[in-house]
């Protein structure tokens, strides 16, 4: 709306100056308003700095600038992450309000949806590079570039739903992501505390990841099984938070190496088993646990705390199935797990 006002008011009147410098400086430290916001005011006035500052304050009110600027420093902790996916272009963002009470709301929910849907607009727009999947975290710059609904500037649409809500709302952080090759494939989910998650996208939580995965030349999977492990995957990263994917042929060598020691202690077990026959009961109870690749006292092997502390994705028990671990589906699926992120609402960012 405010675009479309100035245009009109820029139509009707003459033809305006170039912006000077030195007004644009004096009213923007004057105001504190963005040097796009000033640049529009001076030249809807000539360059008149009173004028300007006028202008300014008159459609602040309008459009919650004055609101926005009220509240700017104000701590804004609570928010959503969300994640918006299309085809092999996404985007995960935070974006920040200061109380839970705004961020159920559903202007605050249509807002965060509308910057996510348009960081994965900008995602399609990332140069093609010589990596297999682009990353790119947004700064200030790339973020001004955005266009939400109707063509308008993030930071208008933000002024505005900060006017209305009475809370400062930061977009924190936008990541967006492109996969350059045709067997590459992006899969985003949220894990929204409290309620449901939806697999729809554009998708909202407390927590949040991105995984970007490839299917191999043996991959059997059918297109519906493949989005299933996408999202699984995704929920992994949530709930387990690993730190690296970790390497294929590391685990297979992990796993063959656990496996030659099972052997090993079996046959240690049957060994002393037929030289005491008194320890019958007591043998039998580590075969059994050597057999189901369990642990004894005098056994070495990783164990639960150890498995829960483990940090390579791939090493890690596979949350939908406990039984198995990641690198066992990824190489049954015969997929590989290029890269993946994870996004904490309120998590302190460096």
């Amino acid at each position: 709306m405010f675009s479309r006002v100035l245009s009109r008011y820029l139509h009707l009147s003459a033809p305006s100056r170039a912006v000077n410098k030195e007004a644009l400086l004096e009213l923007r430290k004057k105001t504190g308003y963005a040097f796009s916001n000033c640049k529009q005011a001076l030249e809807s006035s000539d360059n008149d700095v009173k004028k300007a500052e006028k202008w300014l304050k008159e459609e602040a009110k309008k459009h919650g600038w004055a609101k926005a600027a009220q509240v700017n420093n104000r701590s804004a902790t609570q928010g959503l992450i969300a994640i918006h996916v299309d085809g092999q272009y996404a985007a995960m963002a935070e974006i920040n309000c200061e109380t839970d009470f705004v961020a159920r709301n559903a202007e605050f929910v249509e807002f965060a949806g509308q910057v996510i849907k348009a960081s994965t607009k900008y995602a399609k727009k990332l140069p093609s590079l010589s990596t297999i999947v682009t990353k790119l975290n947004l700064g200030v710059k790339e973020m001004d570039k955005l266009r939400l609904k109707d063509g308008k500037h993030l930071n208008d649409v933000r002024a505005l739903t900060v006017g209305r809500l009475g809370e400062n709302i930061v977009v924190k952080r936008v990541l967006c992501i492109r996969a350059d090759a045709p067997q590459v494939r992006v899969a985003g989910y949220c894990h929204a505390s409290g309620g449901p998650s939806s697999h729809d996208y554009p998708t909202f939580g407390k927590y949040g990841s991105v995984v970007a995965y490839s299917e191999n030349e043996g991959c059997q999977l059918d297109e519906d099984e493949l989005k299933q492990l996408g999202q699984n995957l995704c929920q992994q990263v949530i709930g387990m938070n690993p730190t690296t994917v970790g390497l294929l042929e590391d685990f297979v060598k992990a796993v063959e190496d656990e496996e030659k020691a099972r052997e090993a202690r079996e046959k240690e077990l049957k060994k002393e088993k037929s030289k005491d026959e008194k320890q019958d009961t007591e043998k039998e109870a580590a075969v059994k646990a050597a057999e189901d690749g369990g642990t004894t006292e005098e056994e070495e092997g990783t164990t639960e705390e150890e498995d829960l502390m483990e940090d390579r994705l791939l090493f890690q028990e596979y949350v939908a199935n406990p039984d198995v671990k990641v690198g066992t589906v990824v190489a049954d699926s015969q997929i590989e797990i290029l890269d993946f992120v994870r996004f904490e609402c309120g998590e302190q960012v460096q």
